[in-house]
């Protein structure tokens, strides 16, 4: 038996029309228009829940319409499934990670492999500027060490725009990114190196955060999108990874 719990619920957004008791994706764009400019409604399914729409906004959040027009319920919509309840946002999301992982061109991430055999790999969307990134990246050796490769994807928490990001399109366009990176974190050297295509890097990879549903730094991903979290011990790492 499948239970469906609308976790948080907001916004209404009056006028928008019906047509056969399904949503007017038309009238619904044009409402968003409106009264959320900020916004562009850049899919609409079915939802898990008769009579309701999943509208997704600016490729990342998600919403859910009422079925009368009416209402825009925000937050988390859980499926409470016999193996537990399942958020069907994070669920949407895992798999658009997954898909995005596979896709990433190796050479364009920043990685420390594991030492030994590989037992596990992740992906790390970081900040040089972040504290919690600096962090972890002093367990660095200890996780390679427990053979686990890490992968590092920039995303500069002010964005393209920001000094941070200037900063790391420099690391990563260095002869030996891995090594600017370490230092740029750890004792606050920027390198210098010259840009070319590499920097383009930093640009993709902060957009694929934001479509991962990245809101902060670091932000750990297994290979099949799982979110493993923020900063996390050695020991939490492996726990999590059942290692």
């Amino acid at each position: 038996m499948k239970r469906i719990l609308l976790v948080g619920m907001g916004m209404l957004v009056a006028g928008m029309a019906l047509a056969a008791g399904k949503v007017d994706e038309k009238a619904l764009k044009a409402a968003f228009a409106k009264s959320f400019p900020q916004f562009q409604v850049t899919s609409i399914k079915p939802a898990a829940i008769d009579g309701m729409a999943m509208v997704e906004l600016n490729g990342r959040e998600v919403v859910y319409a009422s079925d009368d027009g009416r209402f825009i319920f925000t937050g988390d919509l859980i499926e409470l499934r016999d193996e537990g309840p399942v958020n069907l946002n994070e669920e949407r999301l895992q798999t658009v990670r997954a898909e995005g992982l596979a896709k990433i061109d190796p050479k364009t991430m920043i990685t420390y492999p594991a030492e030994g055999k590989q037992k596990a790999e992740i992906y790390a969307f970081t900040d040089i500027t972040c504290g919690y990134c600096r962090k972890l990246h002093r367990h660095i050796e200890q996780y390679t060490a427990e053979g686990i490769t890490v992968h590092y994807l920039a995303f500069p928490r002010g964005g393209p725009d920001s000094q941070s990001a200037k900063d790391m399109r420099h690391i990563w366009c260095d002869a030996k990114p891995d090594q600017a990176l370490t230092a740029a974190k750890l004792t606050n050297a920027i390198s210098e190196a010259k840009l070319g295509e590499c920097a383009e890097s930093v640009d993709r990879e902060y957009q694929m955060g934001i479509n991962f549903g990245v809101r902060g730094t670091p932000a750990i991903y297994s290979p099949d999108g799982v979110q493993l979290g923020g900063y996390v011990t050695p020991e939490q790492l492996n726990q999590r990874l059942g290692l």
